[in-house]
């Protein structure tokens, strides 16, 4: 019989990055957490997480997130497919594929692909996620929700999910961060205040018309005819900017996909 999601009671992370360390920061109050990793990590005890071997980990664990750099997955996978028996693992590794992580696992079948954004912390992250696997897919989804919306796609589409939404908090710091120098150069000291407030009340704008406006309408809404707002979208579009930005991402896209060949 499947457990329940609230049945879980313990979770193991394999690697405790800044992605790791963002999930336990949200889960850690709901669940007893193992944790290994070289290199332990202060702030993820303070959480509560419990650092221990690597065997240990997957053996007191019946969830077991996979969240290590794409360089050395290979190498972990071979290490924990000795010790997995019937844990679910969840694998946050950027562009490694269903069917390649089977095969590093020598065909363990309780797994799940997924990507989410380091937005899991506040619970408000896109979760992608793909699996083969019928048996424990209500109960990821729960255990994802957890972390933030939970999409399943197809796996065709990770790299492009990857490279918009997973990358996404980086393109929406760098242009945070552009609009904090041109804050300073203008006078302004510490702007980076003002410009946390600034994402978080568009956040709420978004948030509340999520079901009756697009982000063109809300735009349309702050730029008023002839005012300066249009004035700098004018400048931005007539620069070619969008193009930058599409070249840019489909330049992550094809990284992505390198990652996994």
């Amino acid at each position: 019989m499947v457990k329940e999601i609230k049945d879980f009671k313990t979770i193991g992370f394999i690697g405790t990055g800044n992605l790791g360390r963002h999930a336990i920061e949200r889960l850690a109050p709901n669940f007893k957490i193992f944790a290994f990793d070289p290199v332990e990590s202060k702030e993820v005890t303070n959480l509560g997480a419990q650092y221990t071997d690597i065997k240990e980990v997957i053996e007191s664990s019946e969830v077991i997130f996979l969240t290590v750099k794409p360089n050395i997955a290979d190498e972990v996978n071979s290490t924990i497919s000795n010790f997995l028996s019937s844990q679910l693992l969840i694998s946050f590794v950027a562009g490694l594929k269903f069917e390649r992580l089977k095969d590093q696992l020598n065909g363990y079948e309780n797994i799940y692909r997924a990507m989410p954004t380091l937005g899991i912390s506040s619970g408000s992250s896109p979760i992608a996620m793909y699996t083969e696997s019928k048996t424990y897919q209500s109960n990821v989804i729960d255990l994802l929700g957890l972390l933030g919306r939970c999409i399943q796609i197809e796996e065709d589409q990770f790299d492009a999910f990857t490279a918009i939404f997973g990358a996404g908090p980086a393109y929406i710091s760098h242009l945070s961060d552009t609009l904090s120098d041109i804050a300073r150069e203008h006078g302004f000291n510490d702007p980076e205040s003002w410009i946390r407030d600034l994402l978080d009340g568009t956040s709420f704008i978004h948030k509340s018309n999520e079901e009756s406006k697009r982000f063109k309408d809300i735009k349309t809404m702050v730029a008023s005819k002839g005012g300066v707002t249009e004035a700098a979208l004018a400048k931005i579009d007539a620069s070619g900017i969008k193009k930058i930005w599409q070249d840019a991402i489909n330049e992550a896209i094809d990284k992505s996909k390198s990652l996994g060949e």
